[in-house]
């Protein structure tokens, strides 16, 4: 694993590259990938990854499944610093993964991102701890289920959560104001499905 320096948000971990992997471990349990699909995903190098896979595995953290070659990695849910360290990941984390399955249901939702403060401090941008969660859909869903969707995520992160909506055709033609704002900083895009990210 490239060394990376200690993450913006919740910097207790080792490195950045480090929180991110349990983060995925941890927060998307329901959809294991093999180390070396996670280092592609992470952006983190092979033998790194290995080696913190390792280190998680000798603590009780995560455990090893093999399937011929492949080793994928799972939450051990039976240490106990599971519960705690799955509520810190979750507050500190979680948008970036857990957002998207339940605006993956509202209809008309094209797209989404995570921007502004914790977008910043999830790209390792210095700054203050994040007071909320701003995130941006793409499309023409129902604001009423928006709303809920909001309410629902609110006390999981222990922060509020914004939700705002835009037509495609008024985010691709934004040229001043609140729109052109957003896309000129951090962003990171919400899997609704598509796994992409962008800063």
């Amino acid at each position: 694993m490239t060394r990376t320096r200690s993450p913006q948000l919740l910097p207790l971990f080792r490195s950045a590259g480090q929180a991110r992997l349990l983060a995925r471990v941890f927060l998307d349990s329901a959809h294991p990938a093999t180390l070396a699909e996670l280092a592609r995903e992470l952006g983190l190098d092979d033998g790194g990854l290995t080696r913190e896979a390792d280190r998680l595995e000798r603590a009780g953290i995560v455990r090893s499944e093999r399937i011929g070659r492949s080793r994928l990695l799972h939450p051990r849910a039976e240490s106990p610093y599971y519960p705690e360290l799955y509520g810190l990941l979750l507050k500190a984390f979680g948008p970036a993964v857990v957002i998207g399955p339940l605006l993956s249901s509202v209809q008309g939702v094209e797209c989404a991102f995570v921007y502004g403060s914790w977008a910043a401090r999830y790209l390792g941008r210095p700054g203050d701890e994040p007071l909320d969660i701003d995130v941006m859909v793409i499309g023409a869903p129902r604001r009423m289920e928006l709303s809920r969707v909001a309410r629902e995520l609110g006390p999981a992160f222990g922060r509020e959560v914004n939700i705002t909506s835009v037509s495609r055709a008024a985010w691709e033609s934004a040229a001043g104001g609140f729109l052109t704002e957003v896309k000129r900083g951090p962003r990171v895009e919400i899997d609704l499905g598509q796994s992409t990210s962008d800063g």
